[in-house]
């Protein structure tokens, strides 16, 4: 057997040395927590809001302070992946992604001690300037560093394994809000759950400690640092601005899809949880004794005056909460469950089918998915049906979007194209929360008595039409199967 024979027959992952291993650990972990601190927030806003606010965590106010907060970090990401992508590819991978690790892990705990709505939605912004700035860095990084074989794969795991930590927030958000329905925290669940959040910055360390710059971008830099990084040839040069607007296209139907659609359907779980709620034992019996103190009958709740009816709403708001909180940590849970088989499943698919056909099959399948969720979500039983494949689906998209756009820029502008594809796209998805509520604002004539989700509903079936946008555009991109990084 000669040497490419040889070559060919060895396993991935035995061409990996114990530093492409720690580069992998430590790209994965970074982008992981990244993750994690998006999903705490998403977890948890509501809640927030709804205690800054002093409304309930269900009502339409409370909601579009949500899509406004969501839109605002997600905004923050864009500047900061921007920002940091230039930085990245000008002064090194490994020094910038230190500085984003610090910048989203800190904020994050200081968004715990927010007062107003308007701290908190700063906080939330700055949050996302550190957010945005990580993706980029460690995908760059981690596709420079490791073996051409191995790339693609340890790509995808890198979206796998921040998977696990969108698992992990789920549990530490149905955690602490059970914790809070005992009275057993210092301070309201969504404020720990923050301050949790701020832990990652242990990882800085160890990027400090242990990463070096790629040789490739070594390199690059000895030909001349003003042509790294170069916004101005990434847009100039034909090739490049074709690759660099289409994959913003591509990388804003995915946002869209999963923080102005897909993690709305938390919203959606809430409000069906919410009448659960109502139906509840300790729901009514709160309600009755309210009902005694004021010396009226069990059943008298409807003829009782405004005074005694307000008290009711207040004295059964924390049961809704808590109820509806743990629902929304559940349904966190099962979206992230299917994530992670859908980011390792999408990268399976571009190694074996190719990138194009890939990206088509699976944004079908969250159009199908997503509007399936939307439409017949109704109980415990359909949450644990329909979300995990919803899950599956739009979050598989970061996944191949890890794997691909760093194949199309070269050495010196990978970090910066990568980050104007997932970022300026995000700028452009900073629309889809607001849209979201637009859209369930205008629907808000099909509510009925007896259901009044349906607004919501139909908005999110309404914008599931972003992914066909997304199957337009990979098509006018290269295929890149098989072929190295562009140097």
């Amino acid at each position: 057997m000669n040497d490419n024979n040889k070559t060919l027959a060895t396993p991935w992952y035995r061409e990996m040395t114990a530093y492409h291993w720690i580069v992998f650990v430590i790209c994965s972990l970074g982008w992981a927590f990244d993750c994690m601190g998006q999903h705490l927030f998403t977890g948890t806003r509501t809640m927030a809001l709804a205690e800054l606010l002093q409304l309930e965590s269900t009502s339409d106010q409370t909601l579009n302070y949500a899509a406004l907060a969501t839109s605002l970090m997600m905004i923050g990401w864009a500047t900061g992946g921007i920002i940091f992508g230039v930085i990245g590819d000008k002064f090194g991978r490994a020094k910038t992604m230190f500085y984003t690790i610090l910048i989203y892990s800190l904020l994050t705990g200081i968004n715990a001690f927010s007062v107003t709505l308007w701290d908190f939605l700063l906080v939330r912004f700055l949050c996302g300037v550190g957010i945005g700035g990580q993706f980029a860095i460690g995908a760059s990084l981690l596709a420079e560093s490791v073996p051409e074989k191995a790339r693609p794969h340890v790509s995808g795991l890198m979206q796998v394994i921040s998977g696990f930590a969108n698992v992990g927030s789920a549990l530490v958000i149905m955690g602490f809000t059970q914790l809070g329905a005992m009275d057993m925290l210092p301070m309201t669940s969504w404020r720990c759950i923050f301050v949790f959040g701020s832990l990652p910055a242990i990882l800085s360390y160890f990027v400090w400690k242990y990463l070096k710059e790629p040789e490739t971008w070594q390199a690059s830099i000895k030909e001349g640092r003003q042509k790294v990084g170069s916004v101005r040839e990434l847009f100039t040069e034909p090739t490049l601005r074709k690759h660099v607007v289409l994959g913003m296209i591509m990388a804003a139907t995915g946002v869209i899809g999963t923080w102005g659609i897909g993690l709305f359907s938390m919203e959606l779980s809430g409000k069906v949880f919410q009448k659960i709620a109502t139906e509840s034992p300790e729901y009514r019996q709160v309600i009755q004794e309210v009902l005694a103190k004021h010396g009226l009958a069990p059943d008298a709740e409807k003829d009782a005056s405004p005074e005694i009816q307000a008290e009711i709403k207040e004295s059964t708001k924390k049961i809704v909460n808590d109820i509806v909180g743990w629902w929304r940590g559940c349904n966190l849970l099962l979206f992230n469950i299917g994530a992670m088989a859908g980011m390792y499943g999408i990268t399976l698919g571009a190694i074996y089918w190719g990138r194009r056909v890939t990206f088509t099959l699976f944004k079908t399948g969250c159009i199908i998915s997503t509007a399936a969720t939307f439409l017949f979500l109704n109980d415990a039983k359909t949450l644990f049906l329909l979300v995990p494949p919803m899950g599956f689906f739009l979050m598989s998209m970061f996944g191949g979007y890890t794997v691909y756009f760093p194949e199309l820029f070269p050495t010196r502008l990978r970090s910066t194209g990568v980050s104007f594809c997932y970022n300026v796209g995000r700028y452009i998805a900073a629309f889809g929360p607001l849209m979201y509520s637009g859209l369930t604002l205008a629907f808000a004539g099909f509510a009925t008595q007896t259901d009044a989700t349906l607004p919501a509903r139909y908005a999110g079936v309404a914008m599931c039409s972003v992914f066909i946008i997304g199957i337009a555009a990979v098509w006018l991109l290269p295929e890149t199967k098989g072929k190295p990084l562009p140097e």
